[in-house]
């Protein structure tokens, strides 16, 4: 009797709820690194699609500070979408085309919304103007690259 009881008790080989119970396991994390690699793999594409849009407003934004930080006054024309400064340097979005020009340089692409306008505050009896510029760079169908940025002009 004895015999039959340690020959219970010694767990030679694997069962099979045992290798069912590690294959549930195994399916269970391989399904789980499945979507989180998904994920990544989808992410890192919008990334690189942000990323060139990023690279289309900082263009803008390069060209559009240096002329804010040049001129104490701008005047803007939201019907036609231009924005002059006081030195003569325009700045003109075309809607047919998508793009934002400096003077006759395409300086901006893929731009499918563009508003621009000016407001006047007063801080310790000094007023400074300000210029607040809506941009929105990308596809119509999936907007990636969204900035409302406000720009004070010289006022020194």
């Amino acid at each position: 009797m004895e015999n039959n009881i340690s020959f219970i008790k010694s767990n030679k080989g694997i069962t099979l709820a045992g290798l069912a119970a590690y294959m549930i396991v195994i399916l269970i994390v391989l399904g789980i690194l499945t979507t989180i690699s998904t994920f990544f793999y989808d992410n890192l594409g919008i990334i690189q699609e942000n990323a060139r849009y990023a690279a289309q407003f900082d263009k803008f934004n390069s060209n559009f500070v240096s002329d804010v930080k040049k001129n104490k006054d701008v005047s803007i024309d939201a019907e036609r979408k231009t924005i002059t400064f006081e030195d003569g340097t325009k700045y003109i979005y075309n809607s047919k085309d998508n793009g934002i020009y400096r003077e006759q340089v395409k300086i901006a692409t893929n731009v499918t919304y563009f508003y621009a306008s000016k407001k006047v505050i007063t801080i310790n009896n000094v007023e400074k103007s300000i210029v607040t510029v809506e941009i929105i760079i990308g596809e119509s169908s999936k907007t990636l690259f969204t900035k409302k940025i406000d720009y004070t002009l010289k006022y020194w």
